[in-house]
C-alpha cells in the first residue's frame, strides 16, 4: 500500500512526497491506530469560541502544556447541560496535541485512548480477550477520554466496574478526561455513584461550556 502525503498530519511541513520511510508519520500512525477514535477524529478541526472564551482560554492553556498535564495525573470534568459546544472536540484536541508531543522516539507503545463511556460495558460483559485488552489499556495509558461519562444512568455492576477502573488510574498518578451533560455533583451522583462521582468531581479541574449547539457550523 502506498502512504500517501496528502493522509499525513504533517503535510504542509513536510518535504517527502511518500510516507513509507517516514518515521514521524509512522509512529503518529501507531498512535492514531490505536487510539480508539474513528479515522473522521483523527485530524482537529476549528472551534470557535466566541460564546465561552473563558473555558476555551483555560483549555487553550492546557493544551499549550499538555504533557505536564498528563505527566502530573491531572484530570479535567468538561461539561455542559448543552449539546454540541465542543466537549468532545476539546478533549480530542487535548489528546491530539499529546500525540504530537510525545510521538518522537515512542515506538509501539499505546499513550492514549479515547473511550465512548456508553459503548465501554458490552465490551466489559463479553469477558473475551479483546475485555482483556481493552481493560489493560484503560488501566495502563498515560491519557484517557472518558467521552459522555454519565449519560445515562449506570447500573450498579457498571458503576463498580468503572470506578475500579478510574481508581486504580488516580492511584497510578495517570491522566484523565471526562466529557459529560451533568452540571452538578449531586446530579453525577445519582448516575454514577457516590465515590466516581466524588473522583470526577473533585478530583478534576472543572471546564462548563453555556453556548448552544453549533454542530452545523464546524
Amino acid at each position: 500500500m502506498v502512504l500517501r502525503k496528502e493522509d499525513c498530519w504533517y503535510k504542509n511541513v513536510c518535504t517527502y512526497d511518500f510516507c513509507t520511510n517516514c518515521i514521524r508519520y509512522s509512529e503518529m500512525k501507531y498512535l492514531m491506530q490505536n487510539s480508539g477514535l474513528s479515522k473522521n477524529r483523527q485530524r482537529p478541526i476549528a472551534l470557535d469560541g466566541s460564546r465561552d472564551p473563558e473555558p476555551f482560554k483555560l483549555l487553550a492553556d492546557i493544551k499549550g502544556d499538555i504533557v505536564n498535564f498528563v505527566n502530573n495525573g491531572e484530570s479535567l470534568y468538561i461539561f455542559s447541560e448543552k449539546t454540541g459546544n465542543g466537549k468532545t472536540s476539546w478533549a480530542i484536541k487535548l489528546l491530539l496535541k499529546y500525540f504530537d508531543s510525545i510521538w518522537a522516539g515512542n515506538g509501539f507503545r499505546v499513550r492514549g485512548y479515547f473511550q465512548h463511556v456508553p459503548s465501554l460495558f458490552t465490551t466489559l460483559k463479553d469477558f473475551s480477550k479483546s475485555h482483556e485488552s481493552l481493560r489493560n489499556t484503560l488501566m495502563s495509558v498515560d491519557l484517557v477520554i472518558w467521552d459522555d461519562i454519565a449519560s445515562t444512568k449506570l447500573s450498579d455492576y457498571d458503576a463498580q466496574q468503572l470506578l475500579i477502573i478510574i481508581d486504580q488510574r488516580v492511584s497510578d498518578g495517570l491522566a484523565n478526561i471526562y466529557t459529560g451533560n451533568l452540571t452538578s455533583q449531586d446530579a453525577l451522583t445519582k448516575a454514577v455513584g457516590q465515590r466516581l462521582a466524588s473522583r470526577i468531581w473533585n478530583m478534576s479541574t472543572l471546564v462548563e461550556f453555556k453556548g448552544k449547539d453549533r454542530r452545523s457550523e464546524w
